[in-house]
């Protein structure tokens, strides 16, 4: 075979990926998570926003609302589906 058409297929297969993409780049899979964050919908994720997600998250593990996660409420944590709405927490 040619070296012109190997290098031409070689570049096809490399450059296919990054033609096949719809829009924008999206973030790496950590990243897409993180996004849930972003309350407002504005594209950026502020350390309040992200903190509120880890509140919901957390609330969503505690099972028995003591506040603390032990090993039990982790191991459970994805059977309970991620949509789940947080348990109700008691008035201080």
């Amino acid at each position: 075979m040619r070296p012109s058409i190997v290098i031409a297929l070689v570049a096809g297969v490399l450059a296919s990926p990054v033609l096949a993409q719809d829009g924008p780049p999206r973030p790496p899979r950590g990243g897409m998570m993180m996004m849930r964050a972003d309350a407002n919908g504005d594209g950026v994720v502020t350390r309040a926003e992200a903190l509120a997600e880890a509140g919901t998250r957390f609330d969503r593990l505690d099972a028995n609302r003591d506040g603390k996660l032990d090993a039990a409420e982790l191991r459970a944590g994805p059977g309970r589906g991620r949509d789940a709405p947080p348990p109700p927490r008691d008035a201080d």
